[in-house]
């Protein structure tokens, strides 16, 4: 009989994950990692349902914007799938996944960072801080056809 820690089976599947599509993954970081780029957590630019989204520099100065996601106990093996899938997506309008974090149920997406914010915030009606700016349906349409460069983070 062997012994195993409760968490190895999900620890061996990502690493499994990891070596299979390694040419399709971005850069994996570490827990410490994202929180010395977010300055601990320090500059908070949006709240969703699935975690928050903070303000962060990558060691080499490159602003971005991190998506801490909610604790969870699954296996990690969807959270990879969404990882590879995410990196594959190549749209003008649509941010890059520069790296993740997998540690145990700690996770995170780290995508470019855009000045701009987050789409929805141009769209959604109630709290708005863009309610002078709100986007009329032909830009939304050249934007999600990828006729308007590229100016927002978050499509929800």
């Amino acid at each position: 009989m062997i012994i195993t820690p409760k968490n190895s089976q999900h620890v061996d599947s990502v690493e499994t994950f990891m070596m299979d599509y390694h040419s399709l993954t971005p850069k994996r970081y570490s827990y410490s990692d994202i929180k010395k780029m977010t300055s601990s957590f320090a500059n908070i630019l949006g709240q969703g349902g699935f975690g928050n989204v903070y303000r962060g520099k990558l060691p080499e100065g490159r602003l971005v914007a991190v998506k801490v996601l909610k604790e969870s106990k699954d296996d990690g093996e969807e959270f990879m799938n969404e990882v590879a899938s995410i990196s594959r997506t190549s749209h003008v309008n649509v941010v890059t996944l520069l790296g993740f974090c997998y540690e145990r149920n700690k996770r995170a997406l780290i995508y470019e960072f855009m000045p701009n914010g987050s789409l929805d915030s141009f769209i959604s009606v109630k709290g708005s801080p863009h309610t002078n700016c709100r986007l009329e349906w032909k830009k939304l349409y050249e934007i999600a056809v990828g006729n308007n460069p590229k100016m927002f983070g978050d499509f929800k």
